[in-house]
């Protein structure tokens, strides 16, 4: 369920407004602290421990700022999407903890850090990703400054992502798909399951929460699905070509299965992520500070010219 090793650098201007992604990111790292709850005086903070490594060792909050970036693209305030964004960044998290387990991908490093089973145990570990979607869901509801009906399409739009029609569906068949199923549109779908699905609903939920009328909506998915399969491709590249110290997790982690590097080799993954983008930017427009960013994240790994 992982995505891409791109970096969060300053690539869309460093001009320190309101919507400068450097300064949603900031913004998101100070709320994921506060949304987690302090450890339990005079009980084991255990839970709590391994909920903080999985949530809040460094990353590149690619989600919560794009959520706020399509609250702005709408005509909303940014900041009025932070909460929702951390809880989509939240169930990333969660994501994460679990696909690193010794029954899926049995993962030593995560983030430059020993895997959360391996830090704090494989209970700890999967306690802490239910935790965590269930404070996705308190995070979402809970949020006073959106209007009931509001929150309930943005905690169906989570849900959808994670279930049935998300990441659980994506994982099991990541895991247990046999060869001849992973053809091109097996993996397109696999990959919409896995990783694209969060991205739709990151995007598509900010610019609910801005106010945004249907067609705004639509292109924001399409935005969204198009930089998840970027997302996607990038990741099974750095599987193949990176090093646990310049990734910072595990590599290899797909030998045994076939991605697209298998079908399509290298040259045409990396012609794919720029095609990927350039539908994403014609989804919003070219000036658009959604698209710069996600533009910026893929220059700044080397995927862009």
């Amino acid at each position: 369920m992982g995505t891409a090793g791109v970096r969060p650098q300053a690539s869309v201007g460093v001009s320190k407004t309101p919507d400068d992604p450097l300064v949603l990111l900031a913004r998101a790292e100070a709320r994921l602290a506060q949304l987690l709850p302090p450890s339990p005086a005079g009980e084991t903070g255990l839970l709590v421990d391994a909920a903080r490594t999985a949530l809040l060792s460094p990353g590149k909050r690619v989600r919560p700022v794009m959520a706020m970036l399509a609250c702005a693209h709408v005509g909303g305030a940014p900041l009025s999407a932070l909460n929702y964004g951390c809880a989509v960044e939240m169930v990333h998290a969660a994501s994460l903890v679990l696909d690193d387990l010794p029954c899926m991908d049995n993962a030593a490093l995560r983030r430059g850090a020993p895997t959360v089973h391996r830090a704090h145990g494989e209970d700890a570990a999967v306690l802490s990703a239910i935790a965590l979607l269930n404070q996705a869901h308190r995070t979402v509801l809970s949020d006073a400054d959106i209007e009931g009906d509001r929150r309930l399409a943005l905690l169906d739009a989570v849900t959808e992502a994670v279930g049935f029609d998300g990441l659980a569906h994506g994982q099991i068949r990541d895991l247990r798909d046999p060869a001849d199923d992973r053809t091109e549109y097996g993996l397109r779908r696999l990959n919409h399951l896995k990783t694209g699905g969060l991205f739709v609903a990151a995007v598509r939920g900010g610019g609910l929460i801005g106010g945004g009328v249907p067609a705004q909506l639509d292109a924001l998915g399409a935005f969204g699905e198009a930089v998840g399969f970027a997302f996607q491709l990038c990741d099974d590249l750095h599987d193949v070509e990176a090093t646990p110290e310049t990734l910072g997790k595990d590599v290899r982690q797909d030998r045994d299965k076939v991605t697209f590097v298998d079908l399509w080799g290298p040259g045409r993954v990396q012609l794919a992520i720029r095609q990927s983008l350039v539908r994403a930017q014609e989804a919003l427009g070219p000036d658009c500070a959604l698209s710069a960013y996600a533009w910026g994240l893929f220059r700044n790994a080397g995927f862009t010219r």
